[in-house]
């Protein structure tokens, strides 16, 4: 999916770095409101360690009032007689009664939710500042303009430290079960993206270190947050937003995308990068003259740079292709002749030409395999495109990635990898000819 179709993301060229916690705040705010079972689940965390969750809600007659509201001024809340005072930051909540500051104002609270008679203040830093003064502050001037003294009033006051970490942590088992009942929510979902974005440790993610190799899921998402993490250090990288793959966008003109997967069964990752995808990508490949490299160094050590064919046929979008190696062919097929000659559009009345060459070179049965005569020969179609693109992978073994990766909040040395990975594919995988 595009990132900008994010409910949560505004389309703006900006990092809006300012106006991100009131984000994060507003969008906590919409998923709180549309998403019931993640509310009933952080009202239970919130409420732990009393009984004032059953008392609300365990009477199914019994009639129960809520609200949530954003930028709410101290004056405008009124009618409580209970209230949670709730920091939401990546630093835990300082001892809330050693607070000291009674300036007397009228301030805005970032989040306000209201349950019949029970006020909770949420108050939210984007980072790890430790706002307990703050909401100290607010919870007093509350207070204030009901003429209420906090001292008095201390034994209906719980402070509660949710963090991000708790706050997503919640998120995330709701999501899963939502999603393994085939119900998930778009508002969830997209903001787990949105704060996965702004700082991935505040996810529950476990290190490949502590997984076991057939852990896929768990892997593909280490990963994922590896090439955040080395998409933010870089400017000139973007990580893909495609539901169906997982990977970057990549600097070459003969290609434009690196792609990363990992095997189900080994806990291998596969790095794969297809030059050549379309007829213009193949200009710089055959063109010029370049070889794929066999090797790829990366931190000094040498991946083995598996090569293979993938002959590709679109019209609007992909129509089928061909998935090739060496033994395939009987002849050389990608030649500079070749490409000049048989790349690009080919009317109907051409496509003779295109079959007549593949017979000539190509030993397995490509016809079948393809459905040449069924999505091509037979179709609706008076032209298609072909191009002649490549498959180049490496494997990275599990072993290599659970020693690199063992601390839950260092991403640091896995990013590091993808960032190697990345400039050995982009300097070193095409080179010049050997002279003969």
């Amino acid at each position: 999916m595009n990132k900008h179709l994010n409910i949560f993301t505004t389309y703006a060229k900006d990092n809006r770095s300012y106006q991100l916690e009131n984000d994060l705040t507003r969008s906590l705010a919409i998923c709180l409101q549309e998403d019931a079972l993640f509310f009933h689940e952080v009202l239970k965390s919130i409420f732990s360690g009393s009984n004032l969750f059953d008392q609300l809600f365990e009477n199914l007659d019994g009639e129960t009032n809520v609200q949530i509201e954003i930028q709410k001024q101290a004056s405008q809340i009124t009618d409580f007689e209970k209230v949670y005072a709730v920091t939401l930051s990546e630093a835990e909540m300082f001892n809330f009664w050693v607070q000291t500051d009674h300036t007397e104002y009228d301030p805005i609270c970032d989040l306000v939710i209201t349950v019949n008679d029970v006020l909770i203040v949420v108050e939210a830093k984007r980072d790890n500042i430790d706002c307990t003064a703050q909401l100290y502050n607010q919870v007093f001037n509350i207070l204030k303009k009901q003429n209420i003294n906090i001292e008095e009033h201390k034994a209906n006051i719980t402070p509660f430290d949710l963090n991000w970490k708790k706050l997503m942590l919640i998120a995330v088992k709701v999501a899963s079960f939502e999603k393994t009942t085939n119900n998930s929510n778009r508002f969830l979902t997209d903001f787990i993206q949105l704060v996965k974005n702004h700082n991935f440790r505040w996810l529950p993610e476990t290190p490949i270190g502590s997984l076991q190799c057939g852990n896929k899921k768990s892997i593909e998402r280490r990963i994922e947050s590896a090439l955040t993490q080395f998409c933010n250090d870089n400017g000139t990288v973007q990580k893909l937003t495609y539901n169906d793959r997982l990977g970057t966008t990549f600097s070459k003109d003969w290609a434009n995308e690196l792609l990363f997967n990992i095997d189900a069964n080994t806990g291998d990752l596969i790095v794969n990068i297809y030059p050549g995808n379309t007829k213009g990508q193949g200009y710089e490949i055959f063109q010029s003259g370049l070889q794929f490299t066999e090797h790829l160094k990366i931190n000094n050590q040498l991946y083995k740079a598996n090569k293979n064919y993938h002959i590709k046929l679109t019209g609007q979008s992909y129509i089928t292709g061909l998935w090739l190696s060496d033994s395939d062919f009987k002849k050389p097929l990608y030649t500079k002749q070749n490409f000049n000659k048989y790349t690009g559009r080919f009317k109907r009345e051409s496509w003779g030409t295109i079959e007549a060459l593949l017979d000539d070179h190509i030993s397995t049965d490509w016809k079948n395999e393809c459905k040449w005569e069924g999505k091509i020969l037979s179709s609706n179609r008076t032209v298609f495109n072909i191009s002649f693109g490549y498959h180049i992978s490496i494997t990275v073994p599990f072993e290599e990635l659970s020693q690199l990766d063992i601390k839950h909040d260092h991403i640091a040395p896995l990013a590091n990898l993808i960032n190697s990975i990345y400039k050995a594919f982009e300097r070193s995988l095409l080179i010049e000819e050997p002279s003969a």
